[in-house]
């Protein structure tokens, strides 16, 4: 259950940022021809999104507040949605300052979460369930990072999203490269720990 709320709050949290930025755009008359009562809609969606995503995670924020600040600091670095997030913190207030160049900070946060979040999968303990987690993570968090720079760049960034391509390649391979490297690695542990048979002694001829 806990890994099907996760999988099911994902696309909720996407779906509330995306309808938070378009009202704020409405609002602020960065988008042409929609009226107020969109964004209020708009608004009232990213809510009930929201609150959904809440109410499923819920379970997981009890836990985290209960959580020693070093045990949530090490969770942050080493889960790909803890490293999601501080990448979007890390990344937000330097688009905000740069609107004009908001996309550069997103590349660089999307990329540098691609190789963390990979090697993080590559380590863990389970590697299937880290991946999905990565997978989610990078959607996630691709859609905050070019939703942050659509809302800051008045007349959208155009084209220019398409630099978020490199960064999913580059996902898309390193994934399976640290997957393939994990296997190895387990295949030699495997080999080394495994006992080895000495041959039985000839028998050779008594000679008189």
């Amino acid at each position: 259950m806990i890994w099907l709320r996760r999988i099911l709050s994902a696309p909720l949290i996407l779906l509330a940022f995306v309808c938070a930025v378009g009202a704020v755009r409405i609002f602020t008359g960065n988008l042409p021809g929609s009226s107020v009562g969109e964004g209020v809609m708009a608004a009232i969606f990213a809510a009930a999104t929201g609150a959904g995503a809440y109410f499923l995670l819920r379970p997981e924020i009890r836990r985290l507040r209960d959580m020693p600040f070093a045990q949530m600091r090490a969770w942050i670095f080493a889960n790909p949605l803890g490293q999601a997030a501080l990448l979007w913190l890390a990344a937000a207030p330097i688009m905000a300052a740069a609107p004009k160049a908001a996309l550069l900070p997103g590349f660089v946060a999307q990329c540098v979460y691609t190789v963390l979040s990979t090697r993080a999968t590559g380590i863990a303990r389970r590697f299937w369930p880290t991946a999905i987690l990565a997978l989610l993570g990078f959607i996630l968090l691709m859609g905050a990072l070019a939703g942050t720079a659509e809302a800051l760049t008045p007349r959208g960034f155009g084209e220019g999203g398409m630099v978020f391509l490199l960064p999913m390649y580059g996902f898309l391979i390193l994934l399976p490269a640290f997957g393939i490297i994990r296997w190895l690695r387990k295949s030699k542990a495997a080999d080394a720990e495994r006992p080895t048979l000495s041959p039985p002694p000839s028998s050779q001829p008594n000679q008189d």
